[in-house]
């Protein structure tokens, strides 16, 4: 097993066995407050540096994806970078700009993988899910995660696209997002660490842990995207993911006009 440094990367770090099998990626902090991503794959990646796992076949990169919303505790600096991988850009996108440069290099890195996983947090959840396309469902379905949202491509070319799962799907790969819960919770970092070593070894890459616990995930199909378009923007009540409502009943209000 070898651990390494891109020297081309900042911030991606590759480990490699003497076997072949499956290249797998796994991304945190493209949101640079959401911290749970970041725990799970530097606690696996000491694990892997301090002799704990080991890598029993193919190739895993890590990669800090945001480094400078990272640093400065932001969500992003100047673009946000799940909107960025993408083929085109308008006029909006400034390419001077570091988010801009950093995607194009993290693109390289999703070209060539077999699986991808990208780590997120939300500041207001309660239930951890993963959002995958169909092709993914059922690999994803047996990660132990209770709940799988899909659909998601299907608003990928407006202007919520550009994620980094999407565009991993494109190039070939396996792919799916986890929202491990909430930025401010614990439990969130257990999540997100848990799913990543899942993963692993449900391809057999590394051994000693039990696989996970087998679940029917429930999977939820996105028919429509609702944005934040007014500083006005407010939930009735709490909320919560994945909150059953009854037929025309507002879950948000916005410019004043009750949204259902």
């Amino acid at each position: 097993m070898n651990i390494s440094k891109d020297p081309n990367i900042q911030g991606v770090v590759r480990i490699t066995s003497d076997l072949s099998g499956p290249h797998v990626v796994m991304f945190s902090g493209t949101h640079g407050d959401e911290v749970s991503g970041i725990y799970a794959i530097e606690k696996l990646l000491f694990d892997f540096f301090g002799g704990k796992r080991a890598l029993l076949r193919g190739s895993l990169t890590l990669a800090r994806v945001n480094e400078h919303a990272i640093a400065a505790e932001r969500r992003y600096v100047k673009h946000n970078m799940n909107r960025m991988f993408r083929e085109n850009y308008g006029p909006d996108i400034d390419k001077n700009s570091y988010e801009f440069r950093r995607t194009q290099e993290l693109k390289t890195v999703l070209q060539s993988c077999d699986y991808f996983l990208d780590f997120h947090s939300a500041p207001i959840a309660d239930a951890p899910f993963l959002v995958a396309e169909q092709k993914a469902v059922e690999f994803f379905s047996t990660l132990g995660i209770p709940r799988i949202m899909t659909g998601w491509s299907k608003f990928s070319s407006g202007a919520i696209g550009g994620d980094a799962e999407n565009y991993a799907n494109a190039h070939g790969a396996i792919s799916a997002t986890l929202e491990s819960g909430s930025h401010f919770e614990k439990s969130s970092n257990d999540v997100a660490y848990r799913a990543a070593v899942s993963l692993l070894s449900l391809l057999r890459m590394i051994e000693g842990d039990e696989l996970p616990s087998t679940v029917e995930a429930d999977v939820f199909e996105m028919y429509s995207v609702v944005t934040k378009e007014f500083d006005d923007f407010r939930y009735p009540d709490e909320v919560r993911n994945f909150q059953f409502l009854k037929k025309d009943q507002a879950f948000a209000y916005q410019n004043a006009q009750p949204l259902n």
